[in-house]
């Protein structure tokens, strides 16, 4: 199984020395003989091994260096967690060093920490977060437990469950009620009046509930000015843990099940070469390496976030991932190992019951989803943004794109956009991915999304420039100088309008089955053949096409990739109608056109190259976040207009629509910057098709649930605000999106063999 963060992902120096130092520590114990024997005991983790950590330094990852700790971001620090839940490791690293030892810092009680903090970066004190009063609730105000003062003292009156490590802990971070509002106060553990209680978890930890009966308080750890903050705060970096630890389980499980199914023979051959559980293996895959992206992604905004609202929405959006996805990799897991997977002599139960109580730890999916939903506001509103891209980009469309435009029925073409595409040359707008040198604007990955979430959110749906989005990177990559000096300029003028022809009856998405000939004939190549599928044939000026010439070649060897004028004599354009009603899909027939040698990009029977290349850029374009974005702010503008927003169970739905849009944004962005920084994609792009096709057709199936009898229509629907769709035409446009491009059964087919190295 291919390792696809090492492939891809552009790790600091730091981040390798604490990842490779975490692979190292936690990979002692393959068999997780620890794991099991600690099942049902007491103490549930290893105290020679918590101390060992402490030498290591991560028993302090989070505190400052002051106090002897590490003072890690969290970009760091997921990857040390990760590791950490791939040896499903016991150690209360998230429990003691994140909850209870940010608690205490973040609080205002300046002696407290000079006294206890360094213990803890030393492996000698191991306090424990008791804040949680019911199952299943994330609530940070305490009503349940009470502080009051007696006798110049704070004394705590009520009870606390959930609570880890509570066994074995030293001492409890305990949050209750005071006069003035929510406070954190630090309990011994053989305080007066404090009862714990111990159950065992599934997975050999164990939750402890306290029952606190006049229980004196060492210490005011923070005072109500600051507490519900800081709680707030350590909540979320727990999160942030948890995730990264269900990264790690998921991560493992998968590695293992992946290594049994090539060996396991059943019907004489290894089980792995079954397609059906190839399939189910690949899209395991694509979750778990989703889940990274994410989590990559939400630790660098939380570093990096100075507004609690912010973090909050990267802990909850890494949370609901990961939980959501844990499970299902686990689950997998276990079906795929089949009967053995089922007993206790197989190690992978052990990561699905850790999943478990990771992922209902600290809010489950649903709650996080929920949240996230309630934080990130209403993405059809123009919340004022403090990023001056967003501002600018706003302030354009409202200056300039044209009001009629808007949310129209029907993808528009082109053509009829000739108009706008040249305001966005003017504006120097027209290639955001490009190089600058090359006339575009250099853009990181994540400020694409951002530009596109504004035209999107402004109604912007227009069919996707193929001469900015693919052949221009190609030919900036693999074109003559000649051949970027005479096409990059006027593609970016909007003066070429481009098609592909790729795509042949019955060749399907057997690319390499390709028939169409060309032939040299002196300083021309003679081209015969068929193309279908070619969008926008009818409108272009130009195609850029695969043709066979050399037949003798194997499939792949004989293939070159050639620019073609489509007013050559020879070329005959045939629409085809499809669901929607419109003809964007054409067929093209070649009968002896005679193209210039010098449109030959790349070098003769090197096409394959250039194929691979072009296709990982469709798929990077196909698996862009704004193919779901568009239909999705319809679905969100239909439901409001409805009422359906404020019903639980539909704006559930609605919020995991949203996330697994917004989810798939950062995987976009983690392979977008690959390309940018000159490198090359593989298989792995097939990821971002899957996901975005699929996640956009759950959108249009929600949004014809919700237009109920108007969806059936075949006519446009105004909404109040003035939205117009055609519920059925979206509905029927994100059909064909699960094929084209290569159908996501062949994307899981690739996948199997490249990413997982499965047998054929």
């Amino acid at each position: 199984m291919i390792d696809l963060s090492s492939r891809i992902d552009a790790l600091s120096d730091d981040e390798r020395m604490v990842r490779d130092a975490a692979a190292a520590y936690s990979s002692r114990d393959p068999e997780y003989r620890r794991v099991r024997d600690l099942r049902g005991q007491s103490p549930s983790y290893d105290r020679a091994a918590w101390r060992e950590l402490a030498e290591m330094g991560w028993t302090g990852c989070r505190l400052p260096e002051s106090v002897g700790g590490m003072q890690l971001g969290f970009a760091q620090l997921a990857l040390l967690l990760e590791q950490h839940g791939r040896a499903l490791a016991s150690e209360p690293l998230t429990a003691a060093a994140l909850l209870a030892g940010g608690a205490l810092l973040a609080g205002d009680n300046e002696p407290l920490k000079q006294e206890w903090l360094p213990r803890l970066a030393a492996g000698d004190w191991t306090p424990t977060l008791a804040w949680q009063e019911a199952a299943g609730s994330q609530s940070v105000q305490p009503s349940a437990t009470r502080a009051t003062q007696r006798e110049g003292r704070a004394v705590l009156d009520g009870r606390k469950c959930f609570v880890p490590i509570g066994e074995t802990a030293d001492a409890f971070i305990v949050s209750a009620a005071a006069a003035d509002g929510c406070a954190l106060y630090l309990v011994d553990r053989d305080a007066p009046g404090l009862a714990i209680s111990t159950q065992t978890r599934v997975d050999g930890g164990t939750w402890s509930e306290l029952t606190l009966k006049a229980v004196p308080a060492r210490a005011v750890v923070a005072s109500a000015k600051v507490a519900a903050a800081a709680l707030e705060r350590v909540l979320d970096e727990g999160r942030l843990a948890a995730s990264a630890e269900l990264l790690g389980v998921m991560g493992r499980a998968l590695e293992i099940t992946v290594d049994y199914i090539k060996v396991r023979e059943q019907f004489g051959k290894p089980i792995g070469s079954f397609q059906a559980l190839q399939h189910r293996a690949v899209d395991m895959f694509v979750l778990v390496e989703l889940s990274r992206a994410v989590l990559r992604q939400s630790a660098q905004r939380f570093d990096a976030a100075e507004d609690p609202g912010e973090r909050a929405l990267a802990a909850s959006q890494a949370k609901a991932r990961c939980s959501d996805a844990a499970l299902k990799v686990a689950k997998g897991c276990v079906q795929l190992q089949g009967g053995i997977g089922y007993t206790d002599e197989c190690n992978i139960g052990l990561f699905l019951k850790r999943a478990m109580v990771l992922a209902a730890w600290l809010g489950d999916a649903s709650t996080h989803r929920r949240r996230y939903g309630e934080r990130a506001g209403d993405p059809s509103e123009e919340v004022e943004s403090s990023d001056p891209l967003r501002r600018e980009v706003r302030s354009f469309l409202t200056a300039n794109f044209p009001p009629e435009w808007r949310f129209p029925a029907t993808r528009m073409g082109i053509k009829d956009t000739l108009s706008w595409q040249r305001k966005l040359a003017e504006k120097g707008w027209a290639a955001p991915g490009w190089p600058t040198e090359h006339g575009g604007m250099g853009l990181s990955a994540y400020d694409q999304l951002a530009m596109a979430e504004e035209f999107d959110r402004h109604g912007v749906s227009i069919a996707t420039n193929m001469g900015i989005t693919m052949l221009g990177p190609l030919l900036i990559r693999y074109g003559s100088e000649d051949q970027k000096r005479n096409y990059l300029p006027r593609i970016l003028a909007g003066d070429l309008r481009w098609c592909q022809g790729y795509s042949e009856p019955g060749a399907g998405s057997d690319l390499a089955g390709l028939r169409t000939k060309a032939v040299l004939d002196g300083d021309e190549f003679v081209v015969n053949g068929h193309k279908i599928w070619t969008s926008f044939a009818h409108e272009a000026d130009m195609i850029f096409m695969l043709v066979r010439t050399d037949p003798q070649a194997k499939k792949q060897e004989g293939i070159s990739f050639l620019l073609a004028d489509m007013k050559s004599p020879g070329i005959t354009v045939r629409r085809i109608r499809n669901l929607t009603g419109s003809s964007e899909f054409c067929e093209v027939f070649f009968d002896n056109v005679r193209v210039p040698k010098q449109n030959l990009v790349g070098g003769l029977n090197r096409g394959w190259t250039m194929a691979k290349s072009l296709l990982g850029s469709e798929r990077i374009m196909i698996g862009n976040p704004r193919l779901a974005k568009y239909p999705l702010q319809l679905l969100h503008r239909l439901m409001k207009s409805r009422g359906l927003l404020e019903q639980p169970a539909m704006r559930a739905r609605y919020d995991e629509l949203r996330l697994d849009v917004e989810d798939l944004g950062a995987s976009f962005v983690r392979m977008a910057e690959v390309l940018r920084r000159g490198d090359e994609l593989g298989a792995e792009v097939s990821m971002l098709k899957i996901w975005i096709t699929e996640a956009m057709q759950r959108v249009t199936d929600l949004l014809l649930e919700v237009g109920a009898e108007g969806a059936t229509l075949d006519v446009p629907t105004v909404l109040a605000d003035g939205t117009q769709m055609h519920t059925a035409n979206q509905y029927f446009a994100s059909r064909p999106a699960t094929v084209y491009g290569g159908s996501s059964e062949i994307q899981r087919n690739i996948l199997a063999k490249a990413m997982l190295e499965l047998p054929g």
